[in-house]
């Protein structure tokens, strides 16, 4: 009996002890490498190219435009920022001591949230409802529905800068001012602005004359203090193409877009703002009339290219 139980203790062992086979050994291997999805990043002709197919195009919705010929002026930069406007900012206040309480059907409006005029807000007590005075974006809530509010008290503050006025310093070699510049925001599109007139005040960083001008269209996100360059035009044309402001991405600071090389593959390319356009930017060689870009999409590719580079652990996503 106990040259039978060391006879099985020592197979026991020699199973306990035997070490993995090698196909046991790549198995383990693989369960514990690190899973890096395929790389959708190629190298063509000297660049680095996001190659899809038409699964993953359709996927994130790639739509592309064509390239159109398009000219624009030359010029010059500016500086200029956006100036508050107290005129276009009003307060609403209690009428009298008591109760607030909300419209019916309705619901108090809240911080940023964009109001037309006329709408309607709520009442105190029993005195005459509220109104929006005028359309805009709600800058200050002073009161919520069932506080006691005392008379005089704010209950909201709205500003309009859907077309706000920006102060440009002007040049003492700029001449007379243009009747019309083109803003451009740190982010979106270019703005026109038509010339309002001279500044009470220099500008003051540059401490030279500045002049004031009025967005022509709707500017979202313009707020008092919001950095802007104006393009003064100089005579000067430049010849090229129109890249739709759709199809641009900000990467590090600089502007491109994602040009179509061939069927399913896209290389980034530098963009130039220098020359803003109505619906984007006007820009010279490489890119040319018939090349096609895409707009819907830009941020998919460049995310793509950029998870490619990264390495896990030892291994790229490459």
């Amino acid at each position: 009996m106990i040259v039978l139980l060391v006879l099985v203790a020592a197979v026991a062992g020699v199973l306990v002890l035997r070490p993995a086979s090698g196909n046991e050994q790549e198995e383990r291997a693989d369960e514990e490498a690190p899973i890096v999805a395929p790389s959708r990043l190629a190298e063509r002709e000297k660049e680095s190219r996001v190659v899809l197919d038409s699964a993953e195009a359709s996927r994130i919705g790639l739509t592309m435009a064509v390239l159109t010929p398009a000219a624009a002026q030359g010029g010059r930069r500016l500086p200029g920022q956006v100036i508050p406007e107290p005129e276009r900012t009003v307060t609403v206040r209690a009428p009298v001591a008591g109760r607030l309480t909300v419209a019916q059907g309705g619901r108090w409006p809240s911080l940023g949230e964009r109001l037309e005029a006329g709408a309607p807000l709520g009442r105190v007590s029993d005195a005459q409802p509220l109104s929006v005075p005028i359309a805009g974006a709600v800058t200050a809530v002073g009161a919520r529905p069932g506080e006691i509010v005392e008379a005089g008290q704010m209950l909201l503050e709205l500003a309009d800068h859907s077309h706000p006025v920006v102060r440009i310093a002007w040049p003492a070699d700029g001449g007379r001012p243009s009747e019309r510049v083109m803003l451009l925001p740190a982010s979106g599109s270019a703005v026109e602005a038509t010339l309002i007139g001279p500044a009470p005040e220099a500008d003051p960083l540059t401490r030279q004359p500045a002049y004031l001008y009025r967005s022509r269209t709707r500017w979202a996100g313009a707020v008092p203090g919001t950095p802007v360059t104006a393009s003064l035009q100089d005579g000067a044309k430049l010849e090229g193409v129109l890249m739709p402001d759709a199809a641009v991405v900000q990467w590090e600071g600089l502007a491109w877009a994602y040009l179509r090389r061939g069927p399913g593959e896209y290389a980034r390319v530098r963009v130039s703002t220098e020359q803003p356009a109505r619906g984007g930017w006007v820009v010279g060689p490489p890119l040319a009339a018939g090349d096609s870009v895409v707009v819907t999409g830009v941020q998919e590719l460049l995310s793509e290219e950029f998870r490619a580079r990264v390495t896990v652990g030892e291994e790229s996503g490459e």
